[in-house]
């Protein structure tokens, strides 16, 4: 056999391995984003602030070193008027608007207000639902 034809399958074959090997790298990191993604909601700190008949004031902390949009959180019988940009390790208040203020007292007490909160983290959007 011909020397060039050997080190021409050598190195298609090393050349197969290492499109391989990167392919799988590409794989983990894909992975390990996903679940620094999906601990993203868990790292936010929210707290009330106040509320009323009509509203309801939370406090958010971000955590991370990059800012986020809170872009809708939605219940039965509340809403997010508007999204909002927490930036990087800074805290920021809500005004969630209530729309049946004894409706959603009677759910809170029987822990069935189930909250759906929609996080945009450069261009992906993480959903994630709660009961209170």
């Amino acid at each position: 056999m011909n020397w060039g034809k050997i080190v021409g399958i050598i190195l298609a074959i090393a050349f197969i391995l290492l499109y391989i090997s990167n392919i799988q790298n590409s794989y983990y990191e894909g992975i390990q984003q996903i679940n620094s993604f999906s601990n993203v909601s868990n790292n936010l700190k929210f707290s009330i602030v106040s509320f009323n008949k009509s509203t309801l004031t939370i406090n958010v902390k971000n955590p991370l070193n990059i800012s986020i949009i809170i872009c809708n959180i939605s219940g039965k019988y509340l809403y997010l008027s508007k999204n909002k940009i927490i930036l990087p390790y800074s805290s920021e208040n809500f005004t969630l608007i209530i729309t049946n203020f004894s409706g959603f007292v009677n759910n809170v007490n029987a822990k069935n207000e189930t909250i759906i909160v929609k996080i945009k983290i450069l261009d992906t959007v993480i959903s994630e639902e709660t009961t209170l």
